[in-house]
């Protein structure tokens, strides 16, 4: 897992200009029942800090904040958008976070797809679950492996091959934007 944070580095740099912060490995408690969070998405957050891929300079994918208190916000957006979804297409989205198993949002792409972690037993082996609106897929990938395949023109699944070859992708950090 630590090798699939090295490789998306390299793949899609950080900003060299963002603040670095420390985040820590517990969901915010305003989410629910406090629950340690994939050790992959808090490298993450080290390293890129929070904010959004780019898609050609503009901001695209999203990486929600479940930590601090200034991305609660929007992230309970997500949460609550992921509970209206589970009781009008239960099979979608079964279970919504905090009930166990559960989908908790960690991103979004702006033409549509939410991504969320299946929350079940260890964190480090949560699945990746990919909603487009009308289907989801899962993925046995961490959080860090999903976006070096998504952007590295690997998830066939989701886009057509060659999608990602026309795009030049970035990483804009939200004190950046």
């Amino acid at each position: 897992m630590r090798n699939a944070i090295q490789d998306l580095m390299k793949l899609v740099p950080p900003s060299t200009g963002k603040t670095r912060f420390s985040y820590e490995d517990q969901l915010n408690a305003e989410y629910g029942n406090p629950v340690q969070l994939p050790r992959d998405y808090i490298d993450f957050l080290n390293q890129y800090s929070v904010g959004a891929f780019t898609e050609d300079g503009y901001p695209s994918w999203d990486i929600l904040d479940l930590i601090s208190d200034g991305g609660t916000s929007v992230s309970m957006e997500y949460i609550a958008l992921a509970r209206e979804k589970c009781a009008e297409e239960p099979e979608i989205i079964p279970a919504v976070y905090p009930t166990l198993p559960g989908v908790l949002p960690w991103g979004a792409y702006n033409q549509g797809y939410t991504f969320y972690w299946w929350v079940a037993g260890d964190p480090d082996t949560w699945e990746v679950v990919a909603d487009r609106g009308d289907e989801a897929f899962h993925f046995q990938l961490s959080m860090t492996e999903f976006l070096l395949k998504l952007f590295s023109d690997q998830l066939h699944e989701l886009y057509p091959q060659g999608f990602m070859g026309d795009l030049e992708i970035g990483y804009m950090p939200r004190d950046e934007g």
